[in-house]
């Protein structure tokens, strides 16, 4: 019969340790008596069922930010900047808030359709993402007076759920999920530019060297793919394996 230990490694990292064991001994005591090429059929078909929702979240994910700061844009190029150019207090502050807020921004709009696929819509952690990456926006986008509202009442919001019993798991994981996003993203934010800095002929003429760009493209989504990485384990370590708990709860 095939080595299983790789096979068990790799189911372990989605199913646990125990449950991939299991699952492996099964397929094993079965494949004495349909061969090798059964076993590895059923296996293939195993990990598919434990990883599709995982692919596909991460598709959406990688699509839904995108759509997200593309509608940005669009809304930025039509509307007059004046309020985000003006001077003020609190507008100074807002305007030099802007790559942060941006950088979160980026980190809740992938989590968000991340985490929805993944766990379902009737998740706190999904449900309080959703509300601060709402807040988060309208604070960006630099609206006077309403932006400055939107700020408070999400710093507000997260202290709320900081300090309830019921929200403060869900919490944490989005305090840990965003700061490790904000890093990474921030990272590959001054990379770029110190990368385009030193190289202007490829800023000029970006076409003529896909392979540069190409890896400041991969490096990017690899940051998305730790903000995932990260959402997915604290998800699961403090509220719980998705495919065992209760969705219903809200």
């Amino acid at each position: 019969m095939p080595n299983t230990s790789p096979a068990e490694s790799l189911l372990s990292l989605f199913a646990g340790s125990a449950r991939a064991a299991a699952i492996v001994g099964d397929l094993t005591e079965m494949a004495g008596t349909r061969g090798r090429s059964w076993f590895w059929m059923a296996y293939a078909r195993t990990l598919f069922s434990l990883t599709w929702r995982i692919v596909l979240a991460l598709f959406v994910a990688d699509v839904g930010r995108q759509t997200i700061f593309d509608l940005f844009h669009l809304y930025l190029r039509h509307t007059p900047a004046a309020w985000r150019n003006s001077t003020g207090s609190w507008l100074d502050l807002l305007n030099s808030m802007g790559p942060m807020l941006a950088c979160i921004m980026s980190t809740l709009w992938f989590a968000l359709p991340f985490a929805a696929v993944r766990y379902g819509v009737r998740d706190r952690f999904v449900q309080l993402t959703f509300a601060i990456g709402i807040g988060t926006t309208l604070t960006f986008l630099a609206i006077p007076i309403a932006s400055l509202a939107c700020g408070a009442a999400t710093l507000v919001l997260a202290a709320a759920a900081f300090l309830s019993r019921r929200w403060r798991k869900p919490f944490e994981v989005l305090a840990w999920t965003g700061a490790v996003g904000f890093v990474s993203l921030a990272a590959f934010t001054i990379l770029s530019h110190q990368f385009f800095s030193e190289h202007p002929a490829i800023a000029s003429s970006p076409g003529s060297h896909p392979l540069a760009l190409d890896a400041l493209v991969f490096s990017f989504q690899g940051s998305l793919l730790v903000v995932a990485l990260v959402c997915s384990r604290l998800h699961k370590l403090l509220l719980g394996n998705p495919d065992t708990r209760d969705r219903t709860v809200a």
